[in-house]
């Protein structure tokens, strides 16, 4: 396995915690390997003698934790679309977004038909309505709130780097939640496709802080 900018997990966590302890990685090791972690590899291989590539192979991984160890296998896939995903990908290929006046988007008015409020106008906000909508199209169970923070006891806790592709994301921000899918970090927060984001379905950059949780189907 060969780490590099742009992949996360427990692995990646690790080296970063190894770089820490050696002086070369000054941020949190949070399992997301951006710019500020290929930077530190790059200053760890030139100082040991290694290619600077910013990429942890096998050689690196060795020069980081001994000959003796050999270098862990990624623990969940990085390339496979969950179902939900490809669902709100459709969306946002669509352009679903609001629809300034007495009009109203009926995709979204739909959407909250996967929710306990039934239809609804699309000035409501709805990053949560649609996505009840784009798990239940995949065939999952969903929060049937239109509450973002009802997905804070969705499913299962993903332990810290351990975020995947499409996870749930759910964050607080000023005046309530929010929540979407994940979609990939970088060292200052995460990408995120989801509903409601400049009121339509769309892909957002979201700062670490406010994050509160990543959730994966149980």
């Amino acid at each position: 396995m060969v780490l590099r900018q742009g992949m996360s997990g427990p692995e990646v966590r690790r080296v970063q915690q190894r770089l820490q302890e050696l002086g070369f990685f000054t941020g949190t090791p949070r399992g997301n390997f951006g710019e500020m972690t290929e930077a530190a590899v790059r200053a760890f291989q030139a100082a040991n003698g290694l290619a600077a590539d910013g990429v942890v192979g096998p050689e690196t991984w060795r020069a980081l934790f001994g000959q003796g160890e050999e270098q862990a296998q990624p623990s969940h896939d990085f390339g496979l679309l969950p179902p939900w995903l490809i669902e709100a990908l459709k969306d946002l290929g669509k352009g679903v977004e609001e629809v300034p006046g007495p009009q109203h988007h009926p995709d979204i008015v739909e959407a909250f038909r996967h929710t306990s409020l039934g239809a609804q106008p699309d000035e409501t906000p709805w990053c949560s309505a649609i996505l009840c909508a784009w798990m239940e199209r995949a065939g999952l169970n969903s929060t049937r709130s239109a509450a973002a923070a009802s997905w804070r006891d969705w499913g299962r806790e993903l332990p810290d780097g351990g975020q995947r592709l499409g996870c749930v994301v759910v964050m607080s921000r000023p005046g309530g939640n929010h929540v979407a899918l994940y979609l990939d970090e970088d060292d200052q927060g995460v990408y995120c496709l989801g509903g409601n984001q400049g009121n339509r379905v769309s892909i957002r950059h979201f700062p670490w802080d406010p994050i509160t949780n990543f959730r994966w189907p149980s």
